[in-house]
C-alpha cells in the first residue's frame, strides 16, 4: 500500500510541476506572439495568421484586447499586458498558441545531430555493460557479453516505463540472480554497486564543475537553490556509501543489530552487504570502473549538446555550459521526487539554460528530446526482453536432475 501511495504522490508531483512549467512557458510564448502582432500594425490579420500559424480570429482577439504597456523599471521597454483578457480567453490562448510555438522548436531539430546524440548514448550503453561485467567478476559470476548486454538493455527498458523508483534496477537484479543458483544475493549486490559507482562518478564531475565555476551557480539567485540541493545530495550519498563499507557499524549503534535481525530475509540481506563490502578490497577495480563511468557521463552530456546543436541552441560558452549544468541537473533528478525525473528535469533545464539566454520552450524541447534519445535505446531493450530466455546454469541443472 505504501509503495502504491508513494507512486501516486510522485505521479501527482510530476504532473503538477509539468503543468506549472508549461503554463509559464506557454504564457511567455503567447506574450512574444502578442508583442509581434501588436508591433506589426501594417500587416493584416490573415497575413499574421499565416506567418504565425494561428487563426485570424486569435490575431484579431489579441489586437482587440491585449495591450503593450511601458515597463516601470525601463520606460524604453514595453511589456505585454494579458490582464485585459477574460480568464477563459487567456487560458485558451495560452494553451493553443504556446504548444504551437513549442512544436515549431521541435520541428527545427536536425536529424543528423539527433543521430549523433543517439550514437553517443550507444557509447554510454557499451560502457555500462563493460562496467557491470567487471563488477560481476569480483563475485565470481561470469556472464558472456551477449548475455550481459541482454540483461542490461532489459533493465533500461523497465527503467523507462516502470513507475517505481527502482524500476529497471530491480528487474536487472532479478535477471542477474537467475543466472546463478548459489550467488543470488551477490548478483543483486552487483546491481547496487554498479548504480553506486555510476552515481559517485556523476557526483565527482558535479563537484569539480561547481568548484571551477562556483561564481556562476552560487552567485545567481535562480541557481543557488539547485546548487545547495546538489551538494546536499552528494554529501548524503557519499556518507551512506562509506557507512555501508564500515564493518561493525551496526554493533556500535544500540539495538541496531537486533532490529536488523528481525527483518525478513536477514541472512540474504547480510550476504548482500558482505558482497558489497568485498569491493573495498579491490581498489584497482573501483578506479577502473570510475574511469569508464566518467567516460559514460561525458558521452551523455555530449549527446545533449548534440541535441542542442540540432535545435540551433548556441550559448556563449558552448559545451562548457552543458558540462556545468547537466551534472547538477542529473544529480538532483537522481532523487526519486517524480516519475523518471519528469517535471523536475524540465524545470531545471528551463532555469539553468535560461541563465545563458535559452528560451523556456527551447530548454524544455532540449530536455524532452534528450529523454527521447534515451528512450530509443530503451525501446531496443524491449527487443531483448521479448527474445531473452533463461539459460539454466550447469550447477542448477545438475541439482534439479539429482532431485
Amino acid at each position: 500500500m505504501k509503495k502504491q501511495l508513494s507512486t501516486i504522490v510522485r505521479l501527482v508531483v510530476s504532473v503538477g510541476i509539468l503543468a506549472y512549467l508549461f503554463n509559464s512557458i506557454f504564457q511567455n510564448e503567447l506574450k512574444e506572439v502578442a508583442r509581434f502582432i501588436l508591433q506589426t500594425p501594417q500587416a493584416t490579420a490573415a497575413e499574421l495568421a499565416e506567418q504565425l500559424e494561428i487563426s485570424a480570429e486569435k490575431v484579431a482577439l489579441i489586437r482587440a484586447k491585449v495591450q503593450l504597456v511601458p515597463d516601470p523599471k525601463d520606460p524604453k521597454h514595453v511589456e505585454v499586458n494579458l490582464v485585459t483578457l477574460a480568464a477563459q480567453e487567456r487560458r485558451a490562448l495560452v494553451w493553443s498558441v504556446g504548444p504551437q510555438s513549442l512544436w515549431r522548436v521541435f520541428h527545427k531539430v536536425s536529424p543528423w545531430w539527433m543521430a549523433a546524440a543517439i550514437g553517443c548514448v550507444g557509447i554510454v550503453c557499451l560502457c555500462g555493460i563493460l562496467r557491470w561485467q567487471w563488477i560481476l567478476r569480483v563475485q565470481g559470476i561470469e556472464l558472456s557479453f551477449p548475455r550481459a548486454t541482454s540483461i542490461f538493455f532489459i533493465g533500461m527498458f523497465f527503467n523507462a516505463f516502470m513507475l517505481g523508483s527502482t524500476g529497471g534496477d530491480v528487474i536487472k537484479a532479478w535477471y542477474a540472480a537467475r543466472e546463478t543458483h548459489h550467488k543470488k544475493a551477490e548478483a543483486v549486490a552487483t546491481v547496487v554497486v554498479d548504480r553506486l559507482i555510476g552515481l559517485m562518478a556523476l557526483f565527482v564531475i558535479t563537484l569539480i564543475m561547481m568548484a571551477l565555476f562556483y561564481h556562476r551557480v552560487f552567485d545567481d539567485v535562480r541557481l543557488r537553490g539547485f546548487a545547495v540541493v546538489t551538494v546536499g545530495v552528494v554529501l548524503a550519498t557519499v556518507a551512506g556509501t562509506l557507512a555501508m563499507f564500515w564493518r561493525g557499524l551496526a554493533d556500535k549503534l544500540p539495538r541496531v543489530r537486533a532490529l536488523l535481525q528481525k527483518l525478513p530475509h536477514y541472512a540474504t540481506l547480510k550476504r548482500m552487504i558482505d558482497a558489497y563490502r568485498t569491493y573495498a578490497s579491490h581498489p584497482a577495480l573501483l578506479l577502473k570502473t570510475m574511469l569508464i563511468s566518467f567516460g559514460a557521463h561525458l558521452a551523455v552530456m555530449v549527446s545533449i549538446y548534440c541535441v542542442g546543436r540540432g535545435l540551433g541552441i548556441v550559448t556563449a560558452n558552448g559545451l562548457i555550459d552543458y558540462l556545468l549544468y547537466l551534472p547538477i541537473i542529473n544529480s538532483v533528478t537522481a532523487i526519486p521526487i517524480s516519475i523518471s525525473g519528469f517535471g523536475v528535469r524540465e524545470l531545471m533545464y528551463a532555469e539553468m539554460f535560461g541563465a545563458v539566454g535559452v528560451t523556456g520552450s527551447a530548454a524544455v524541447a532540449l530536455s524532452l528530446l534528450g529523454f527521447i534519445v534515451m528512450l530509443f535505446w530503451s525501446m531496443v531493450g524491449s527487443l531483448f526482453y521479448l527474445t531473452h530466455r533463461h539459460e539454466v546454469a550447469a550447477a542448477e541443472h545438475e541439482a534439479a536432475t539429482a532431485e
